[in-house]
């Protein structure tokens, strides 16, 4: 089973970054972000393109700042994962 990472603003910019690297490194992705997911697609596509094969990338959308935002990212992730392993609270 997969390492799994939840980066919080992780759609551009340094949260982008860690995400890249944890995809490089074999992790499978939650990757929390503001804007609609049909924005993102293309980002989060390149996220599984450079993950080793079979690498699983959800998009949590929310507002961290929020705490219904902060459940339902939480409720998001377990729904697809068992666990978390590494949180990165960039945004």
């Amino acid at each position: 089973m997969k390492p799994v990472a939840l980066i919080t603003g992780g759609t551009r910019g340094i949260g982008l970054g860690i995400a890249t690297c944890l995809a490089q490194k074999g992790f499978d992705l939650a990757v929390n972000g503001v804007r609609e997911e049909k924005e993102v697609l293309s980002i989060l596509g390149t996220l599984r393109t450079i993950g080793t094969f079979g690498t699983k990338v959800i998009y949590c959308q929310g507002n961290v700042a929020v705490p219904e935002d902060r459940a339902n990212i939480v409720r998001s992730v377990l729904k697809n994962f068992s666990e978390v392993n590494v949180l990165v609270n960039n945004a």
